[in-house]
């Protein structure tokens, strides 16, 4: 398919009088081996979020840095919770995408049984068991470490600890009826979750990292003893992908961290829409564009096309064919890194006369087939500038073939200017990120290989682009998800298919799989590589086992290669004694075959990061910073200023043409805050005012169910939702302008010692984001021990940084604090017995608890991401 040759090939000689052809000919035959050619699995991380390039990476980062399996799993833990939200699952090939490294790179819609079989394919991973459950409408997993089952729910982005406050409690634990000093001794069904939720407002109060408002009693519900399916039979995960950074000179990518339009050529469908539009609010899908413009001069083009028949550069930059009255070709390979949602191809086209001729084509299927996507008979001198979205969108490979026919002379058909631009979808929330302060950027390249990665959809008979050969094989036209979808339509027969790879350049290894179901005694599943044609086969894997779950995921590894291999055929065979999908099946295969790069392993090349830095008025100032990769791997810091986290607009690696005149460092040459920002865990102590009496100075309005009449809301130990609207001022007090400043004064009942203050507000409207700054309410806090003569002790910050939020709170899903509950930490502890709130509303505000803690503890903490060139 293609020529692994550094020098054009040549079919015959052109007449001589073709003069300029000739002197090409001399030309390129005279070309050394290139010096430029491709870098080759770049990778970019930095120590603010973990290496998402593959689960190896993702996990060595994330937890690498701690020992203990419970710290390893929170850390698991937190990362999930930043890289999904709950809405509509993504589903791809009929099935829900699982596998963590898409999901992170990509995607990011979930839904509870998606993240459930990621956490799986996670912590099986880290070498522990899994389990998964349905329970009542909810899907949950958990992994065994230090003698028991813990449950994380990332769908709800729920913790829940047994009595001990420190064990992560199992799926189990959580329906079953229990009392502790918590409850006042009192048993009741779901106690652990009402009472012992480390990602909850209060006790019997709401989760802060959900959805939408959820309470703990709803949750504690759907953990009913009666309502829990153990999946003994199936994990719902899923793994495999690896994320591809490579480039030739004259290419860039830069992905956006937010997204450049609403359009089809924006984003991957899912069930025949935007992903995003279902929740618009969670501002998951950006876009990147990746930008190839080939460099049309003799030296590069045999460096930058992925095969080349029959072709030459004239000397004004034009690819012509070599040989008149002979198709010429030229093909490029644009491998995005993210998945592509569109395409588009320009270039500027000559043909002198009636009979020359250029056609565009371009496959997914690694060349197998090919769609013609422009044909254009001459005489024509035009522009091309072709939109392809059904084409290639939804795929991580595609061949653009540019094919020239010159009826009589061969320099009347000509293409030039060629440039492919390629968008892609990308989740924002896990692409590299910047913190306030100092970041360590860690650029690095991989083996000197380019690869071909073959996935098929096997439901129905999409596989068959893909396929050589099959024998005995059915598929269902729809995946059922739980089992296999391709099958043997016969039984005690082998069935198979093959798939022929061919790479441009010599294999110099491939890894090949996928997720299959072996359910039937004497049902057996394998996988094989023939290098010679299928002459010969050499089995690389077997499955004989039919003990549960029958979700099995394997990729066999072949490094021995024979020399100079371009093809290698791969065949998925199934054999049992009945047949059907409910014997041994196929959920999905993968395959990737990885053969020499084009030039040396590596070649310069540069990254830029642009952001946006917050200033303490809110307003944003962009910079950027562009460095030199000239030696790998490199360490590099990026000093980010402001008074918060900046907001990362684009991450752009590109390996320009010319760098001469290209500004490196800082866009405005100026330093940031010169110091690493460190996160914070916050626990706090009882709550000091729970059950005791309280008095407010004016009647609360009862805007939406905000009535108090039996003056108990406010102290009743049930904190509210960090949402507003809906069902939150059914748990609050209402109050506005028109009511007026407002004294909530609560009666401890005897002297304490206080070491802070809470109170949590949400609105009827309108609803003001605390994180944007928009929160124009106050309140201030007096404390008093005879009722009479009051201290004044602060007033609450009702505007927050994403600086000040403690690491173990879980944001809600559309990452607002539009319901907040706050906190005013003491420097010295004081002893009141009268504690005073004064509430002045700017809005239809709600009160939903008033707090005073015995204890507030606030501690640096660390995420500890593990950089590849840092030991565990």
């Amino acid at each position: 398919m293609a020529n692994d040759q550094q020098t054009i090939p040549f079919s015959g000689a052109p007449p001589m009088r073709y003069g300029f052809l000739a002197a090409l000919i001399a030309l390129f035959l005279s070309v050394p081996t290139p010096l430029w050619g491709q870098v080759c699995n770049i990778k970019v991380v930095t120590d603010a979020s973990p290496d998402c390039h593959d689960m190896e990476s993702f996990l060595r980062s994330a937890t690498g840095a701690w020992s203990a399996p419970k710290d390893r799993c929170w850390a698991l833990f937190y990362w999930v919770h930043v890289g999904r939200r709950q809405t509509s699952p993504m589903v791809f090939h009929g099935v829900e995408v699982t596998d963590p490294i898409r999901q992170f790179n990509d995607f990011g819609y979930t839904m509870c049984s998606t993240v459930a079989g990621m956490n799986c394919a996670l912590w099986h991973h880290l070498g522990l068991p899994v389990r998964f459950w349905d329970v009542t409408l909810h899907t949950v997993s958990e992994c065994f470490y230090e003698g028991r089952w813990h449950m994380y729910d990332n769908s709800m982005s729920a913790l829940y600890t047994l009595c001990d406050r420190q064990t992560i409690a199992g799926v189990e634990d959580l329906g079953d009826t229990r009392a502790c000093a918590l409850s006042g001794g009192h048993s009741e069904m779901g106690h652990v979750v009402k009472y012992h939720c480390l990602t909850a407002t209060s006790a019997n109060g709401f989760l802060t990292g959900a959805d939408c408002a959820r309470d703990l009693d709803q949750e504690a519900r759907c953990f009913h003893p009666n309502g829990l399916k153990l999946r003994t039979y199936y994990n719902n995960w899923d793994w495999g992908h690896r994320y591809i950074l490579n480039l030739h000179k004259g290419e860039s990518y830069t992905r956006y961290y937010y997204n450049l339009g609403n359009s089809r050529e924006y984003f991957v469908p899912n069930r025949g829409k935007d992903p995003e539009s279902t929740n618009p609010r969670y501002r998951i899908r950006g876009n990147g564009v990746w930008t190839f413009k080939p460099l049309l001069t003799p030296d590069e083009l045999a460096r930058s096309a992925y095969s080349i028949s029959n072709v030459a550069v004239s000397p004004s930059g034009m690819v012509c064919p070599v040989e008149a009255g002979k198709p010429g070709e030229i093909v490029f390979k644009i491998t995005p890194a993210n998945i592509a949602t569109s395409q588009i191809i320009r270039a500027s086209a000559r043909m002198q006369s009636p009979d020359d001729h250029l056609t565009i084509a371009v496959s997914t299927t690694s060349g197998t087939n090919w769609q013609t996507v422009y044909d254009k008979v001459g005489p024509a001198d035009e522009t091309i500038e072709k939109l392809l979205i059904d084409e290639v969108n939804g795929q991580y490979e595609i061949l653009v073939k540019f094919i020239l026919l010159a009826n009589k002379n061969a320099e009347d058909a000509g293409v030039s200017d060629i440039s492919i631009e390629t968008r892609t979808m990308l989740n924002t929330k896990m692409q590299p990120q910047l913190r306030l302060g100092l970041n360590t950027v860690f650029v690095d390249v991989g083996e000197p290989t380019d690869c071909v990665v073959i996935w098929p959809d096997l439901q129905g008979d999409s596989y068959r682009q893909f396929m050589l050969e099959e024998q005995n094989i059915a598929t269902e036209k729809e995946h059922a998800g739980w089992r296999g979808v391709m099958f043997a339509q016969k039984p005690r027969t082998e069935a198979f298919t093959i798939y022929r790879v061919q790479c441009p350049r010599p294999i110099t290894s491939l890894i090949y799989g996928g997720r299959f179901y072996n359910r039937v005694p004497g049902g057996r599943i394998w996988l094989s590589h023939s290098f010679d044609g299928g002459q010969t086969w050499h089995t690389d894997w077997t499955l004989t086992d039919t003990s549960q779950p029958w979700d099995v995921i394997h990729y066999a590894t072949v490094r021995d290669v024979p020399a100079d291999s371009h093809e290698v055929l791969l065949k998925y065979s199934l054999e049992a004694p009945q047949a059907g999908p409910m014997a041994c099946s196929i959920y999905s295969v993968r395959m990737e075959v990885r053969h020499q790069a084009t030039g040396p392993a590596f070649e310069p090349f540069d990254v830029c990061f642009t952001w946006e830095e917050v200033q303490s008025d809110r307003a944003r100032i962009t910079r950027s910073h562009r460095q030199r990769i000239d030696h790998v791997p490199m360490r590099y810091t990026i000093d980010v200023g402001g008074v918060d986290h900046p907001i990362v607009k684009s991450l752009s690696v590109e390996c320009p043409t010319n760098s001469g005149t290209t500004h490196y460092g800082y866009s405005d040459n100026r330093l940031g805050l010169g110091q690493r920002v460190s996160d914070v865990w916050q626990e706090l102590g009882r709550n000091l005012l729970v059950g005791k009496p309280y008095r407010i100075n004016v009647e609360p309005t009862g805007a939406w169910g905000a009535d108090d009449p039996q003056r108990k809301k406010l102290t009743d130990g049930v904190v509210g939702p960090n949402y507003a609207g809906g069902i939150s001022m059914k748990y609050a007090v209402g109050l506005d302008e028109k009511v007026g400043p407002a004294e909530i004064t609560v009666d401890m009942q005897e002297p304490q010692q206080i070491a802070g203050f809470g109170i949590h507000l949400t609105a009827g409207w309108p609803w003001w984001d605390a994180l944007k700054g928009e929160v124009r309410d106050e309140v201030e806090v007096w404390t008093s021990l005879d009722g009479q003569n009051f201290t004044r002790q602060g007033t609450f910050n009702l505007n927050l940084w994403r600086r000040e939020i403690p690491i173990n709170h879980m944001l809600p899903d559309d990452e607002t604090a539009q319901g907040w509950n706050y906190i005013l930490p003491l420097s010295s502890p004081v002893t009141a017995q009268f504690v005073r709130f004064r509430v002045a509303p700017r809005r239809s505000l709600g009160v939903t608890e008033v707090q005073a803690f015995d204890r507030i503890d606030i501690r640096p903490f660390d995420l500890k991401i593990l950089l590849p060139d840092e030991s565990p």
